[in-house]
């Protein structure tokens, strides 16, 4: 089987990549941290293997003195090497974890760019509907009518429909100016425009 080296995008972070021809396109793997796999895949069995054999010669030895060597430098040569066999797995688990992140806020930026380009948006309702124009003066805008409502002692300000707020009594209606000291509902979201 042959490989050959797919040559990235020189965009900033690309990265090279191996690409096996047999297996498709889909078939990429990342040179980066594919080598902390094998090298993990033969370290943790060749401690296995020096465990046992310092077992074995500790076993066969008759007097405990000539145990100890054995037991000493056979069990912590393997132990160490079955513990660094352990970390380079749980390395390319993280850089897996880290190259996932990395794809998903990626696409995430890419979503936000189109939605502040005037691409469609979600409204509340799951239908798509057009992007609310940004306010000029960048202060709260409010529901449209600039009302809100807050309990007695609440700290927080609700839309007037909010499920929170909907069936509580000694709840009074307040300016968006009286608004702009307390902290918006995280349920109902009042600021945003829907």
């Amino acid at each position: 089987m042959t490989a050959e080296v797919a040559e990235a995008a020189p965009a900033a972070g690309a990265r090279r990549r191996l690409r096996l021809p047999s297996l498709g396109r889909d078939s990429e793997f990342d040179l980066r941290n594919t080598w902390q796999v094998a090298a993990g895949a033969i370290l943790m069995p060749f401690g296995l293997v020096i465990i046992l054999l310092a077992w074995y010669g500790a076993a066969h030895a008759r007097v405990v003195q000539q145990q100890i060597p054995y037991l000493v430098s056979g069990a912590f040569i393997g132990l160490g090497l079955m513990i660094a066999g352990g970390l380079l797995f749980w390395a390319h688990w993280l850089y897996r974890i880290y190259d996932q992140a990395d794809l998903h806020h990626r696409e995430l930026l890419e979503a936000i760019v189109a939605l502040g380009n005037g691409g469609p948006s979600i409204s509340s309702d799951g239908q798509t509907a057009a992007a609310p124009a940004a306010s000029s003066t960048g202060a709260r805008s409010g529901n449209g009518r600039g009302e809100f409502v807050v309990t007695g002692s609440g700290s927080n300000f609700h839309r007037p429909d909010c499920g929170v707020v909907a069936k509580r009594r000694g709840v009074r209606r307040i300016s968006a100016a009286a608004a702009s000291d307390m902290q918006p509902c995280r349920i109902c979201e009042p600021l945003v425009q829907r």
